[in-house]
C-alpha cells in the first residue's frame, strides 16, 4: 500500500514537473520527485542495504538538485552587455 502511495505521488510530480512555467517550482517537484523515489527504492528492497542505497541516491539527487538552484541563480543574477 505504501509503495503505490509514494508512486502516485511520484507519477504526480513528475506531470506537475512538466506542466509548470517557473522554475522553482519545477526545482521544488523534482526534489518531491527525489524523496518519493528514495522512499520506492527503501519500501522496495526491505533491507539494510536497500536504506543504505535510498539514503546514498537520496543525497545525490539532492546535492544535484542543490547545484542546478545554485546556477539557474547564478545566471538569474548576470549581466548581459550587448556591443
Amino acid at each position: 500500500m505504501l509503495m503505490e502511495i509514494a508512486g502516485i505521488i511520484v507519477v504526480l510530480m513528475a506531470l506537475r514537473t512538466l506542466i509548470s512555467q517557473d522554475r522553482s517550482e519545477r526545482m521544488l517537484y523534482l526534489n518531491a520527485m527525489s524523496f518519493g523515489i528514495a522512499a520506492l527504492i527503501a519500501l522496495y528492497i526491505g533491507t539494510s542495504f536497500g536504506a543504505i542505497i535510498a539514503i546514498t541516491y537520496f543525497v545525490a539527487s539532492t546535492i544535484s538538485s542543490n547545484a542546478i538552484a545554485y546556477s539557474i541563480g547564478r545566471v538569474k543574477n548576470e549581466i548581459i552587455l550587448d556591443d
